[in-house]
């Protein structure tokens, strides 16, 4: 795999924090990938198993992206789809027609940081996020991804991706497998707070990359392995903002539960209340005030030309 610093990424500086990049050249090897490792792909049986192997897990948390970072975990759990889809498909991704290929770069190596962060920028930029960003979207990001494989498609690649959510569907667990053997996903889950009413009202939402599913058809259950671009050994450690860090496995399960939601009109205070079959999110590293609500997945597959 080609995992070298070239240059910073022409014309994108401008969706950072005002700021133009130092040019990099490799000069340290990245920071290790994943061990040892078969890829899994079956979903034949009434258990499944798909697990991915070398998935980068780039770090959101930026000192020169908008925020220092804190609203792009959508740009950077993309990223950590794309890049895959680089690496393991051949998929040409860049920023123009004639910039370097996303592959060009490393975001597991020191050299090739300020090119990985300018790539978040831009992906953010793309995916709607203005100067003073709140968040991103599942629609917006894959406008991003559409963004970075127009001359890809242009070339004669079979690109495809799209959203699948979790409300109402009973089997959620398998179709995140099954459209897992392709690429990792990006999962989207909401923060919940439990009302008096037994209702649950959102506060905000966290996207993360899945790269590995395993569970039985039927359970209403699923584990999952995730890269969380906010959470890392070295998370508000000096300089974190400056450094990529290790990659880290979460280990999650998710549960099908059925929740009331409740919303609050800001101009007239009506009060909606929706029924809603959603995957409650368990995990060691996710507990807190919060619940946690996987609501959907954003899916990304890519074929070669032919002839």
């Amino acid at each position: 795999m080609k995992r070298q610093g070239i240059a910073v990424l022409a014309g994108v500086a401008a969706v950072l924090a005002g700021s133009v990049l130092p040019a990099g050249v490799a000069t340290a090897d990245g920071l290790p990938l994943d061990g040892p490792c078969t890829e899994q792909k079956d979903v034949a049986g009434p258990q499944f198993s798909v697990k991915l192997c070398d998935v980068t897990d780039a770090d959101q948390f930026r000192t020169n992206l908008a925020k220092e970072g804190s609203v792009h975990c959508g740009p950077t759990s993309l990223f950590n789809a794309m890049y895959y889809l680089g690496e393991h498909k051949g998929l040409p991704m860049r920023v123009v027609p004639n910039g370097q290929l996303m592959t060009e770069y490393d975001p597991h190596n020191p050299a090739d940081y300020d090119e990985t962060t300018a790539w978040l920028g831009w992906l953010g930029s793309k995916a709607g996020m203005g100067p003073n960003p709140s968040g991103s979207s599942a629609q917006g990001n894959r406008a991003a991804f559409d963004a970075a494989t127009v001359g890809a498609k242009q070339s004669g690649w079979t690109v495809n991706r799209g959203g699948t959510g979790s409300d109402g569907l009973p089997e959620f667990g398998l179709e995140m497998a099954k459209r897992l053997r392709n690429a990792p996903l990006q999962l989207w889950y909401g923060r919940y707070v439990l009302n008096a009413d037994n209702t649950h009202t959102r506060t905000g939402g966290h996207a993360v990359t899945v790269v590995a599913a395993k569970g039985d058809v039927g359970s209403g259950k699923v584990e999952l392995t995730l890269h969380d671009p906010a959470r890392s050994d070295d998370h508000k450690t000096p300089g974190y903002k400056d450094t990529q860090s290790q990659i880290r496995d979460e280990q999650v399960t998710l549960y099908r539960v059925n929740i009331r939601t409740k919303s609050v009109d800001a101009d007239t205070g009506v009060e909606t209340i929706k029924q809603h079959t959603y995957w409650r999110l368990f995990g060691e590293n996710y507990t807190g005030t919060t619940l946690q609500y996987v609501e959907a997945f954003n899916w990304f597959e890519t074929a070669p030309p032919v002839g």
